[in-house]
């Protein structure tokens, strides 16, 4: 028997889509993927956009911060299901998207904690 699992895309940057039951995979394997691409700066926010330098310069700079930010959130949407893309969409940067998931997902997996130990104990 087969267990078959959504993901997106393929090869080494497969992704699976994010569920009520896989945070932890998820943020695992989102983490992994996005340092490997060279974007967990982006993630955790310690990436800061580009100083001023002649115009040909900085625009180049710039567009390439943009660039890299655009393909992280680009992974996240690809990943999240629309309940959360609409939590998540009104903000500016993957840092402060990552953080609006996490909140939600962890605050989540607290909840379920408590439940299956209130479950066990009343058996």
């Amino acid at each position: 028997m087969s267990l078959s699992v959504a993901t997106t895309s393929s090869g080494i940057y497969a992704m699976p889509k994010l569920t009520k039951k896989n945070w932890v995979e998820y943020k695992t394997k989102t983490v992994m993927s996005l340092t490997a691409r060279g974007l967990a700066r982006h993630l955790d926010g310690t990436v800061s956009t580009p100083q001023p330098l002649p115009v040909d310069d900085k625009t180049a700079l710039s567009d390439a911060f943009r660039q890299k930010e655009a393909l992280a959130i680009q992974q996240l949407y690809a990943t999240i299901p629309n309940s959360i893309l609409i939590q998540v969409q009104h903000l500016d940067c993957l840092a402060d998207i990552w953080l609006a998931i996490r909140a939600i997902y962890e605050t989540k997996s607290d909840m379920m904690q408590v439940d299956i130990r209130s479950r066990l104990q009343n058996m």
